[in-house]
């Protein structure tokens, strides 16, 4: 069938991108403002599907679910026993026990810090080192409210103290010969380069000249420090499933390593433009490495495109405010990811004039994922 010749022309004009950009702190003012920030989990769950994304993760609307997240929690209890090693590695090699006891107590808070018995570890590790690390381990763990749940089993904690003691053997053969960054050796109270809270605003030059600026938060696992060079380096640590080559490649172009980066130049002068990137496998199996470290390069050029989506993503945000969440575009293919049925199947199939009802029904999650809690938390 011949079509009729268009009557029409819709001309689009081309969007502007980010062609320069800078970091800074947030400001007291704008902290006391409570101005909106992103945060990675945001951005990319916003881009994966807006619909989702935006009441999930920027709304965090949700729908009573008779499951437990393992992954996070399992991944938030390595994430405990590589802070525990950090603040260890301050006592032994810094010889700073006050510092890591200051931080400590912040980041391991109700007296559970105290639990962990430094003093004790550190007299196993002067027998041993390794004795002091497999007796934080169970310190770590054994002071956490995780338990057994009956339908993982991959996730126990008898395989998860497994994945500690091999990140542990791994931490001393490998990442103990990075120093960790202290601005102040004589100050126990001033940052360290353990869990430390970023919360920055980014400034970005765009390429039809205007300018857009928006508020970023996150939790940088550590920042190591080249005392000599006053360099210093992003270190992130993660947890998989299986640590294959597939998995290391996604870490190229992760936009949350890129913006963490970027953030960091909020803070120094002189940021190593490489993230040095440590995973364990959970459960540990016999056919892949245990635990493993490897560094992944970024340039300007990578932190524009993290801005790009970044800012395309606060765009959708803004679109559709409130209960206009429910009319944001909804992405069918990403409604089967990880393998399970995603919760909001019920509001997208729902008649369009049922979802604000669901909507409005929906619980809201009053806790914070445990790395936006911890960035808020902590300011430095």
């Amino acid at each position: 069938m011949q079509l009729p010749p268009a009557t029409t022309v819709v001309c689009y004009p081309i969007a502007a991108v980010p062609v320069n950009w800078s970091a800074r702190p947030t400001s007291q003012d704008e902290l006391n403002s409570d101005m909106p920030y992103l945060t990675s989990s945001m951005i990319e769950a916003v881009v994966t599907c807006p619909r989702w994304g935006i009441i999930h993760n920027v709304q965090h609307k949700r729908f009573v679910i008779g499951y437990r997240q393992l992954a996070l929690e399992a991944g938030s209890l390595m994430h405990d026993c590589l802070a525990a090693f950090n603040l260890f590695h301050l006592i032994t090699e810094h010889d700073l026990p006050d510092h890591a006891k200051f931080h400590g107590e912040n980041l391991f808070r109700d007296g559970r810090y105290n639990a962990f018995n430094m003093t004790e570890a550190l007299r196993r590790y002067q027998d041993n080192p390794a004795r002091g690390f497999e007796y934080l381990v169970y310190s770590v763990i054994g002071s956490s409210d995780y338990y057994d749940e009956p339908n993982d089993k991959n996730r126990t904690l008898s395989n998860l103290e497994h994945v500690a003691l091999q990140l542990a053997h791994h931490y001393l053969s490998n990442l103990a010969q990075y120093r960790l960054y202290v601005k102040d050796d004589n100050d126990p109270t001033a940052p360290v380069g353990i869990e430390k809270s970023l919360d920055v605003v980014f400034t970005i030059q765009m390429s039809d000249d205007t300018v857009q600026q928006f508020r970023f938060i996150g939790l940088a696992d550590m920042v190591y420090e080249n005392r000599s060079t006053g360099v210093v380096a992003l270190g992130e640590y993660k947890t998989s499933s299986g640590m294959n080559d597939a998995w290391r490649e996604t870490f190229r172009t992760r936009h949350q390593l890129t913006a963490y980066i970027g953030a960091l130049h909020a803070y120094f002068d002189n940021v190593k433009m490489d993230v040095i990137i440590t995973g364990s496998a959970v459960p540990v199996r016999k056919t892949t490495t245990p635990v493993m470290t490897f560094s992944e390069g970024r340039d300007h050029e990578s932190i524009l495109n993290f801005l790009n989506t970044a800012l395309h993503a606060r765009h959708t945000i803004n679109s559709y405010p409130g209960i206009h969440a429910v009319h944001a575009p909804m992405y069918t293919h990403s409604c089967n990811r990880y393998f399970r049925p995603c919760s909001f199947l019920d509001l997208c199939t729902a008649a369009e004039e049922d979802r604000p009802i669901i909507w409005e029904q929906m619980q809201l999650e009053s806790n914070l994922s445990p790395s936006e809690l911890k960035a808020l938390l902590r300011k430095e």
